[in-house]
């Protein structure tokens, strides 16, 4: 399964874009940048239907916030973590 981020330059514009994307009923959520992708920011933004794109696009335009570009990766949680049985 895909995971679709939106890396960001700082935590506090990752944060102010969070609370636009939940008003415009965006559903995403504030994670860990990936090692894989390579950035220097910590926080970025999680989403996982790649439809969202554009309507995340357009709010980031219109709110004027700057982001360093999507990204997308594999989903590499392993279900089987903290499982002793």
């Amino acid at each position: 399964m895909k995971l679709y981020y939106l890396l960001m330059p700082d935590s506090p514009s990752t944060m102010k874009l969070q609370e636009h994307l939940l008003k415009e009923g965006i559903k995403s959520t504030l994670a860990p940048t990936p090692r894989e992708a390579d950035h220097c920011c910590g926080v970025c933004i999680l989403y996982r239907n790649p439809d969202d794109k554009v309507k995340i696009q357009e709010v980031l335009e219109r709110e004027g916030i700057a982001s360093d570009g999507f990204w997308e990766g594999e989903d590499r949680r392993d279900p089987k973590r903290n499982k002793f049985l």
